[in-house]
């Protein structure tokens, strides 16, 4: 892919927007053809015959994602009933509903500590030159190094990823860190990669 004309689309895309050019995405952008790096948006790829439509969606995701405000917001799913027959014929607790409700309260909130964790370590990163890949528009990077030398995946806790996010990093110069040990409770900030 031609480096120079996709940030060509991009800039035609962003003005198409009525947004202001983000200087960053030049660093995302080039990461992403080097590496191959683009994730797929739906059935999109950014090799496919439809570059502009892939490139709104991508760069809605961008700017969509550092704008968005966060909220705490109640998870969708419908609780499964046999949880509760569990936790009563196992532990004795009878309370149920309030048991449950404070138990999606709580998956809710761990959802958002990952778009908090991000956000608080953009705001670290990003004024020594380092580039947020906003809105997922890196396969399995969450920061560029300004200088494209480092690729920086980051998880709340050592256990909260799944095999193919780990295998996708394989051959990969990317680096993965972690907030939290989940066994031991204790956190990971003194080897964070990036000093």
């Amino acid at each position: 892919m031609n480096f120079e004309g996709l940030l060509e689309a991009a800039h035609n895309v962003v003005r198409s927007l009525s947004r202001p050019w983000d200087d960053r995405l030049n660093v995302i952008l080039r990461y992403c053809v080097d590496h191959g790096a683009f994730p797929k948006i739906g059935r999109l790829s950014p090799e496919g015959e439809d570059l502009p439509t892939y490139l709104k969606l991508y760069i809605t995701r961008y700017y969509g994602a550092r704008e968005q405000r966060l909220e705490f917001r109640a998870v969708g799913t419908t609780p499964d009933p046999a949880v509760d027959v569990i936790l009563q014929a196992f532990i004795g607790l009878s309370d149920l509903s309030v048991v449950s409700e404070h138990h999606r309260q709580s998956m809710a909130a761990e959802n958002l500590l990952g778009l908090l964790l991000e956000r608080y370590i953009a705001e670290q990163l990003e004024p020594q030159g380092w580039v947020w890949c906003a809105g997922n528009t890196v396969r399995s990077v969450d920061f560029l190094s300004g200088d494209l030398s480092t690729a920086l995946q980051v998880k709340n806790r050592d256990n909260s990823e799944n095999s193919s996010s780990s295998a996708i990093r394989q051959g990969t110069s990317i680096k993965k860190w972690h907030r939290i040990n989940s066994k031991t409770g204790k956190t990971n900030w003194p080897s964070f990669p990036v000093k």
